[in-house]
């Protein structure tokens, strides 16, 4: 039975003000409390403006107040690093800072680029890259202090580069590093960018990110990856509670309220295990009893998977949708299986969870708006570009990257896996080319969309 106080928050009690989205999915819950957000909108209406970014991005934007900020990478070994402050009323641009990357990579779009995403609070915004470059600047743009986590422990070894965002407490930031060179979760004091603690993980692939839940007055860091989730002190990084035997929690990142975990878990496409990977789509709890934290399962998913795209909580419902954009609605309290539906867009950002509505912004610029609950109840389906003008740029795009894509090895298939048909593997190859919608922010009023080369505002008129 879960916790009468827990299934009010998640029934919506939010705060009254929303002008800030300090991380990666509002760090952690992809839920917000902002008011009078657009439901239809179109390349002719509800679009007030549209900004060009330099390079290429990943990461999503973050908003403190009137300032949103990004980051991006160019150059044809991403030795060039971006961050950029936008005013949130106009797009207009307020400051820009360059940085010479500390480790080099491929750009091409099978790697991460400029993926990790910043996180702000209302001293400074940090930022991280792949190359293992942390700053942190002033909301002016001051350059507060540098820390190059590839000088300092090593380069990040992963085959398709770094993805992992930052998460925060009111001192540290915390970045979870899981790659095939020696892994960690590292804490950094926010003033002057040297370590508090650092605390070494299996040396594992991944690409989670790391959340912050408060148990029992105590704030905790978790780190999901590699078949484990794991739960540290934020103020020591002890390891408090493992929960091992899960399989695919690689790519999505956990969500957290309170004592309760949604783990996000995908499938191997080297090792299928559907089975594995859907009993991996569950709910636990992080029990406190006699001075001791460990995890209690609660309920386990039977179908639904995560991709990339990490479960969302709302209103007594998860949500959780493939990269394909199949959506499961699944019952919080009991595990029941709600719906399973196709959207209309394949679906590679976090849904946002906002008053009675929940949104799902599809890769190719397609939202699918739909009514929170335990039917399927489809509000509207909105466009940032006509289906003729985003065909047009996808073409522009992928003959400009046709000679930089790698080819999958002889006899194997993306990733390294079995051999695909001709026409599949093309699609994957290019799957990453174009107009991608990466991430979204919402504030009062307005959502902040990042494809790869834009930010895009969507507000009520």
């Amino acid at each position: 039975m879960l916790p009468m106080v827990v299934l009010a928050v998640c029934a919506g009690a939010n705060p009254a003000v929303a002008d800030t989205w300090p991380g990666f999915r509002n760090e952690g819950s992809s839920r917000t409390a902002a008011r009078d957000l657009p439901v239809q909108w179109s390349p002719q209406e509800n679009i007030p403006w549209r900004v060009e970014l330099p390079g290429y991005g990943q990461s999503s934007p973050v908003i403190w107040k009137d300032r949103v900020f990004l980051t991006a990478i160019d150059g044809p070994q991403k030795e060039k690093l971006f961050i950029l402050a936008l005013d949130t009323k106009t797009g207009k641009l307020v400051w820009k800072k360059d940085y010479a990357a500390s480790q080099k990579g491929k750009n091409n779009p099978m790697m991460s680029r400029a993926a990790p995403t910043p996180v702000v609070d209302r001293e400074n915004v940090y930022c991280l890259f792949e190359s293992g470059d942390l700053f942190a600047h002033s909301h002016d743009g001051g350059k507060i202090w540098h820390l190059s986590l590839t000088q300092e422990y090593g380069e990040f070894q992963n085959n398709h580069g770094f993805g992992s965002s930052l998460a925060q407490s009111g001192r540290a930031i915390f970045v979870q590093v899981d790659h095939a060179g020696p892994s960690y979760l590292l804490a950094v004091d926010k003033a002057s960018g040297k370590e508090l603690w650092k605390v070494e993980r299996p040396n594992r692939p991944g690409w989670t990110s790391p959340i912050v839940t408060t148990v029992d007055n105590q704030p905790i860091v978790l780190a999901s990856g590699g078949g484990t989730l794991t739960a540290y002190s934020a103020a020591s990084g002890q390891v408090l509670a493992t929960l091992d035997g899960l399989t695919g929690n690689t790519i999505p990142s956990p969500t957290a309220f309170g004592d309760l975990v949604v783990i996000g878990a995908t499938e191997n496409p080297i090792k299928p295990d559907r089975v594995a990977s859907a009993k991996s789509n569950c709910l636990v709890r992080l029990t406190h009893t006699r001075g001791q934290f460990h995890f209690e399962p609660l309920w386990h998913s039977k179908h639904a998977i995560s991709h990339h795209a990490s479960p969302v909580v709302h209103q007594g419902h998860v949500y959780i949708v493939t990269k394909l954009g199949l959506v499961y609605c699944i019952d919080l309290k009991t595990g029941e299986e709600k719906y399973a539906e196709r959207l209309d867009d394949q679906v590679w950002a976090t849904p946002i969870a906002a008053g009675d509505y929940v949104y799902f912004f599809g890769k190719s610029g397609i939202t699918t708006v739909l009514k929170a609950g335990p039917e399927f109840d489809k509000v509207a389906t909105n466009r940032l570009w006509s289906r003729e003008e985003y065909q047009a740029r996808l073409e522009a795009a992928k003959k400009a990257v046709a000679q930089t894509l790698p080819q999958p090895p002889e006899g194997k298939g993306p990733g390294g896996g079995p051999p695909l048909p001709k026409a599949e593997a093309e699609a994957i190859r290019y799957s990453a080319v174009g107009d991608v919608v990466y991430g979204v922010a919402a504030v009062d009023g307005a959502f902040f969309i990042r494809t790869g080369t834009e930010l895009i505002c969507v507000r009520n008129r």
